[in-house]
This record gives C-alpha cells, sequence and structure tokens, in this order.
C-alpha cells in the first residue's frame, strides 16, 4: 500500500499559505445542501455548518453528480481552534490506552492520522484543515434521508478500529467500498483531495491539498486569524 502522509507530516507543514480572505458562508442559511446534527459536542454547534465560500459552490456542483437522487450530507465543515484542541486531546488518550508502549512522539504522531493538532510538537503553531473552512466532512444520504451505505458513520469514527475508517479499507462490503470509491471519484472529479485515513474528509485550498498540486501553495489560512 502506498505511504499515507498524515495531516500534520514534515511534508504538508512545510506548504506556505497565501490567504486569499474569503469569506465564509453557513450552509443553515441556503437550501442546497443538507447538514446533519452538530458533531462531537457544544462546541461545534455554532459553527460547524459554515465553509469558504469556493468550498460551497463546488460542494454543490459535485452533488450534481450524485446517482439515484442522492444528497450531500454535511457533518462538519469549520470548526474552532478550541474545538479542535478538545479532539486532539481527546484521540491523543485513546492511542495512548491502545498503545501504551509508544514513546511521547509515537502517541503523537499516530494522533495526527485522525486528528489534526493545534500546536505541533515542537511547540510551534499548526494551521488545522478544519480551522482554515476549506476542509468538509461529508456522507451521502438517499432521496429518503437514509445514510447509504459506506462501512460506517462519521461520527463514529472514534468508536472504531482507525483501519475502518480508512477510504481505502478491505473489511468492509463489497457496496461500501464501492459507495465510497463514487464518493471519491466524485469528489476529486471536482478538485478535491480527500485524506485517506477519513474517507468523508475532503478539502480544497489547504495545505493537504495543495501538497497535491504543482504549485504548493495554500490559499486558505486560520480563519480566526481573518475574522
Amino acid at each position: 500500500m502506498k505511504k499515507i502522509i498524515y495531516i500534520a507530516d514534515p511534508e504538508i507543514l512545510s506548504i506556505p499559505i497565501v490567504e486569499c480572505n474569503e469569506p465564509l458562508i453557513d450552509v443553515k442559511n441556503r437550501q442546497e445542501l443538507q447538514y446533519g446534527p452538530p458533531p462531537e459536542c457544544e462546541l461545534t454547534a455554532e459553527c460547524y455548518t459554515k465553509m469558504r465560500e469556493t468550498i460551497f459552490e463546488k460542494l454543490c456542483q459535485a452533488q450534481n453528480d450524485l446517482p439515484h437522487q442522492w444528497r450531500f450530507r454535511l457533518y462538519e465543515g469549520f470548526r474552532s481552534l478550541q474545538g479542535q484542541q478538545m479532539l486532539f486531546e481527546q484521540e491523543y488518550q485513546r492511542v495512548l490506552a491502545r498503545e501504551p508502549h509508544k514513546n511521547k512522539s509515537e502517541l503523537f504522531h499516530e494522533t495526527t492520522r485522525l486528528v489534526s493538532p493545534v500546536t505541533n510538537l515542537d511547540g510551534t503553531k499548526n494551521t488545522p484543515p478544519h480551522n482554515t473552512g476549506s476542509a468538509v466532512d461529508v456522507e451521502i444520504i438517499t432521496e429518503e434521508g437514509e445514510l447509504v451505505d459506506m462501512g460506517m458513520a462519521a461520527k463514529d469514527w472514534n468508536q472504531v478500529a482507525p483501519e475502518l475508517c480508512l477510504t481505502d479499507c478491505n473489511s468492509i462490503s463489497k457496496t461500501a467500498k464501492q459507495n465510497r470509491k463514487l464518493l471519491l471519484g466524485i469528489m476529486n472529479s471536482h478538485g478535491f483531495v480527500n485524506y485517506p485515513t477519513e474517507w468523508w474528509h475532503f478539502s480544497y485550498g489547504d495545505r493537504y491539498w495543495a501538497y497535491h498540486q504543482p504549485v504548493k501553495q495554500a490559499i486558505y489560512g486560520s480563519v480566526e486569524e481573518i475574522l
């Protein structure tokens, strides 16, 4: 299997950010996209339906390519640094409980498999993808509003084995594999980049996206720095 570059690996952190100052929009004020309940905790309730304007437009365009009158359902868009730090600390403790033999550096790196840090291991400041407003966690729902089979729901990411979250997971049904492949193909065709440890996570314009582009430069930085 091709090596997966984690979301806070040196290759990603070295990408420069040139903020374009594009505003956020709130999906709650629009009709095009569905969204679920606030994820994780009350810290996300006020902001999880927000995203950069271009991301919203591209997501709406991608939705038009879904078959069977299916639609996207947003699990989470923008996330505050406070909420991000809480998630990182919680995931760190889960990794520690699962792999107590690992040292601090190894535990930190394994935590970044599913949660981007607010502060890097060396103490420098990080810019988590969701904090830029350019990363979105999305699922697919049927015409009746039921989740399409992906092998797991996005909300269960912290309850299942990390391997089950992989976009290219081998331990799920043929139908779930096909649906993950469908989502990946549609999102890729509209310029989004998937984080391969999370089948539901896509971004456009952040550093992880920029790493996969010819011109390795991100156009979205921390939203909290431009508000």
